[in-house]
């Protein structure tokens, strides 16, 4: 790719998660946020010698536990302002936008895309993505994705992020991971900081309170945008991996 190209990408990226970065998180939200981060960490069985690498991590709360416990974590992010704020903690990140992947010149044991797949434009996209992530991972490495589940999110799926593309739930991205060459496919669910059978109970009430709506209906009412995101936060999503060449024949449950 020339530098000129290059450069175009970067300054779509920076303008393409402005809406992103403008939305401040209240205290209670970064909570959750960082719950959940806790558990796409656990869920992915993280060693302390492992590399990482995380792609959108945003304002880095997953980050943010992987320099805490010592991990070899690089991070790839395109927004400016998102990146310059990684690389303030010390983070080697690169700005670009996937797919396609950068040159990293290295491999990783663990790649991690925590709410990033459902922005691929279609399913060619993601499935290039996906394949290039099994060429970039060691022999045994796992890719571990949380995505939302379509079936439960339904129209919030389009009207919470006008980015949203690509439909994701545990079948297709099941059926993603495999068409690319992993194994041993995992999963679970979450709702917020709830997993397991419980998320079904919790994500099909927030799944039909009325935030939404409303906020449809009053715009500019901050409240209402607030109450929506936490609405969204509660959904149902999908915890999913894949090893690359594993022996593991267990199934999250």
């Amino acid at each position: 790719m020339s530098s000129e190209a290059i450069m175009t990408k970067t300054t779509e990226g920076n303008k393409f998660y402005a809406h992103y970065c403008q939305n401040n998180s209240t205290k209670f939200g970064k909570w959750l946020k960082t719950c959940l981060a806790s558990q796409v960490f656990k869920f992915a069985q993280i060693e302390e010698k492992a590399s990482v690498l995380e792609i959108g991590p945003g304002r880095g709360e997953f980050s943010d536990i992987c320099l805490r416990r010592g991990i070899d974590y690089w991070a790839i992010e395109p927004n400016q302002k998102m990146a310059d704020s990684l690389e303030q903690k010390g983070i080697k990140v690169l700005r670009n936008i996937v797919p396609p992947m950068p040159e990293t010149g290295r491999s990783f044991d663990i790649v991690v895309m925590s709410h990033v797949m459902e922005h691929m434009d279609t399913m060619t996209t993601a499935l290039q993505l996906t394949g290039a992530i099994y060429e970039l991972l060691n022999q045994g490495g796992r890719f571990v994705i949380c995505a939302p589940d379509y079936i439960n999110w339904r129209n919030h799926f389009f009207h919470s992020d006008f980015s949203h593309n690509y439909i994701t739930t545990l079948k297709r991205l099941h059926g993603l991971l495999i068409s690319a060459g992993f194994k041993d496919i995992k999963w679970d669910y979450q709702s917020g900081p709830i997993k397991g059978r419980m998320s079904f109970v919790i994500s099909a009430i927030a799944s039909r309170l009325p935030f939404g709506c409303l906020e449809m209906i009053f715009p500019k009412n901050k409240l209402l945008h607030k109450l929506y995101k936490l609405q969204t936060t509660f959904l149902r999503g999908v915890l999913i991996l894949g090893e690359k060449n594993s022996r593991l024949k267990e199934r999250v449950t």
